[in-house]
């Protein structure tokens, strides 16, 4: 299950050492391990007898580009998670355009919001998103607008009603 990874690196993370009793590997612990590299959204470790430890990684996609200050972009899960950096926006990701750092993207309601409406999109849709924006309002929900590559401006609101959202603006298109 490795892409962004190399199996040398999922070996090094579960630290299990060679000639170790399968008796004696924790495989809960392993898979903590593994699940500590940033590109893993989870493993599975199991024994498979009489002497082999197979180890399956999920790892994360990233589905927008964060522009950073210093230069470049974070490129980052539906969690927030940077799963890596780019010198230059990849152009199937649409920009996040938000002011938090980095280090607050993990877990950031705007973050998953902008994540959530991006997974509902139509295919047709998605790919003419360019940059996403999803900004708190009053009533504290995060309201979602969408930027495509026509120049034009789609107010999507919050996530919910996909269907309903991707049917009208097929229409208004």
């Amino acid at each position: 299950g490795t892409q962004l990874l190399t199996p040398a690196q999922v070996i090094a993370a579960a630290d299990v050492q060679l000639g170790t009793p399968l008796l004696r590997v924790d495989t809960g612990s392993v898979a903590n391990r593994v699940e500590a590299i940033p590109q893993v959204a989870s493993a599975t470790v199991t024994k498979d007898w009489p002497d082999h430890l197979l180890i399956s990684v999920t790892e994360r996609v990233p589905v927008m580009a964060v522009r950073m200050a210093g230069g470049g972009y974070d490129l980052v899960d539906q969690a927030g998670v940077i799963v890596r950096w780019a010198q230059v926006r990849p152009a199937a990701l649409p920009l996040l355009e938000t002011s938090l750092p980095g280090t607050a993207l993990r877990g950031s309601a705007e973050v998953a919001v902008a994540a959530d409406v991006l997974a509902e999109l139509d295919p047709w849709l998605a790919r003419q998103v360019t940059a996403v924006q999803a900004a708190p309002v009053a009533a504290g929900t995060e309201q979602v607008t969408l930027d495509l590559r026509d120049g034009k401006t789609v107010q999507w609101g919050s996530p919910g009603d996909a269907a309903q959202k991707n049917r009208e603006l097929a229409i208004l298109l």
